[in-house]
C-alpha cells in the first residue's frame, strides 16, 4: 500500500478523529482523559475490524451491501452474550459470543451456493432480527438492568469500563489486529472471488474456500467487538462506500483503509453524540442514523 495524498488524508483524519474523542469535552482531569483515552482506543479497533471485515465480507459475497451487522454475525453475537448472562457467566462473554456469530455464519455458509447471493443480506437481516429479539427475552429473564441491555444492543464505547480493564482492552486490541492482519493476507483471494466463481477457479483461486475463511475470521472478530461495544451497525458499509467513492475499489488498500474510515466513522459518531447532544448515546443509535439513510439510498440506486 503506497502512500499517496489519499492515504494520507484518511490517516490525519484518524488522528484527529482521536485526538476529538480524547480532548473533545469540558472537563480535563487526569482521571477523565484517561478514561477518555480508553474509549478512544475501543472506538478505534471496533471501527478497524467493523470497517475491514465489511470491505472483505462484500468481495467475498459479491454484494455490495453486505457487512458484519447486515449479515446477521452481530446479532448472533448479541445473542451469545444474553446466553451468557441468563447462564451468570458473564465473565466469559467472549467465548458465548462466539458462539452465536458461529451458529449465523454456519448458516450464511450452507445457504451462499443456494441462493442468489444478492439475496444473502435479505437473509442476513432476518437473522439478525431473530437473533437480537431473543437475545432481548434473554436479557429480561436473566434479571439484566435496561440500561445494560440497551447499550448492549445499540452498542456503547465506554459504560462498562475503567482503568482496571485496560489490559484486557490492549488484549483484545492484539487479537484483532492479529485477525486483521490474516484477512490481508488474502486480498488478492477477495478480489479474485469478486470477480465470480468460474473467474476465481480460471485464476486459480478456490472461491469456496475463500468464502469460507473470510467469513470465519470475520466472524470472529466481530464476535469479540460484540461482546465488548455491543451491536454497532452500518460501519463496514458506508466505509467501503466511501472508499470506492474515493477511487479506491480493490487490492490490500482497500482492506486496510477500509478499516482506516470505520475508525474515524466510530469514533466521530462517539464525540458528537458527547459534544454536540451533551449526552452518552448508544453509538449504534448515531451510527443508524446516517446509515439506514445511506443504505437506502445504495439500493435505490442500485
Amino acid at each position: 500500500m503506497r502512500f499517496n495524498r489519499k492515504v494520507l488524508l484518511l490517516l490525519l483524519a484518524l488522528f484527529l478523529a482521536v485526538l476529538l474523542e480524547i480532548l473533545g469535552g469540558r472537563v480535563f482531569s487526569r482521571y477523565i482523559l484517561l478514561l477518555r483515552g480508553i474509549r478512544a482506543l475501543l472506538g478505534l479497533v471496533a471501527g478497524i475490524v467493523l470497517g475491514s471485515t465489511g470491505a472483505s465480507l462484500q468481495r467475498v459475497y459479491n454484494n455490495p451491501l453486505a457487512d458484519g451487522y447486515i449479515l446477521g454475525i452481530s446479532g448472533g453475537a448479541v445473542f451469545g452474550v444474553a446466553l451468557a448472562e441468563i447462564t451468570r457467566m458473564p465473565s466469559l462473554d467472549f467465548l458465548w459470543a462466539l458462539m452465536g456469530s458461529a451458529v449465523v455464519g454456519v448458516l450464511l455458509l450452507t445457504t451462499v451456493r443456494r441462493v442468489d447471493r444478492l439475496l444473502i443480506p435479505v437473509m442476513g437481516i432476518g437473522l439478525g432480527m431473530f437473533f437480537s429479539s431473543i437475545a432481548v427475552l434473554l436479557f429480561m429473564m436473566a434479571g439484566v438492568e435496561a440500561s445494560r441491555t440497551f447499550y448492549a444492543l445499540w452498542g456503547t464505547l465506554g459504560r462498562f469500563y475503567e482503568y482496571g480493564d485496560l489490559p484486557v482492552i490492549l488484549g483484545v486490541s492484539l487479537l484483532s489486529s492479529v485477525g486483521l492482519f490474516y484477512l490481508s493476507l488474502y486480498d488478492r483471494d477477495m478480489d479474485a472471488v469478486s470477480l465470480g466463481e468460474e473467474e476465481a477457479l480460471a485464476l486459480g483461486y478456490d472461491p469456496h474456500a475463500t468464502v469460507v475463511r473470510i467469513t470465519v475470521v470475520s466472524a470472529v472478530l466481530v464476535a469479540v467487538i460484540t461482546s465488548f461495544v455491543g451491536v454497532i451497525g452500518f460501519v463496514g458499509i458506508m466505509s467501503a462506500h466511501i472508499l470506492r467513492g474515493i477511487g479506491i475499489r480493490e487490492g490490500k488498500a482497500f482492506y486496510l483503509l477500509s478499516g482506516v474510515v470505520g475508525g474515524v466513522l466510530v469514533l466521530l459518531s462517539d464525540a458528537v453524540g458527547r459534544i454536540v447532544l451533551g449526552i452518552d448515546p448508544p453509538i449504534g443509535v448515531i451510527m443508524s442514523v446516517v446509515g439506514a439513510p445511506f443504505l437506502v439510498y445504495l439500493t435505490a440506486r442500485r
